[in-house]
């Protein structure tokens, strides 16, 4: 990680009380917790991201770690109507009307969870169909 990642994710531990596994950070950033911290992370009603998000001054997204990689494409990609895992290359099926939201402006979403995808887990190709 390069220093502003690290003052990032130093900051977001701090004030959700939650360890980070990984981040990439564009003009959201995205965080991976481990599982079962995902309530903690986000705080009562939300604040615990609303304050990191004012401090950082930068939308979040939080996702939850999974050793199972389809476990972890369903907790990242949430409307997911189908995932089918062979090898390393997982495809993802989406409904057309969730396409942009998933997929981000400029591909960014994508492209986070991909990097968060490959750093974290067996797949190394992502390929998303409507």
């Amino acid at each position: 990680f390069d220093n502003d990642t690290i003052r990032v994710i130093t900051s977001f531990e701090n004030i959700t009380g939650t360890e980070v596994r990984d981040c990439v950070c564009s003009q959201t950033i995205y965080f991976l917790v481990n599982p079962g911290k995902i309530a903690m992370t986000i705080g009562k009603n939300g604040h615990n991201i609303r304050t990191a998000e004012k401090m950082l001054g930068r939308p979040i997204k939080v996702f939850e770690w999974s050793e199972n990689g389809k476990e972890l494409i369903k907790n990242m990609i949430s409307k997911a109507k189908k995932i089918e895992l062979k090898d390393e290359r997982a495809v993802v099926t989406i409904s057309q009307e969730d396409r942009g939201a998933i997929i981000g402006r400029r591909g960014n979403n994508i492209k986070a969870i991909r990097e968060l995808l490959i750093r974290n887990s067996d797949i190394k190709e992502l390929k998303i169909l409507p």
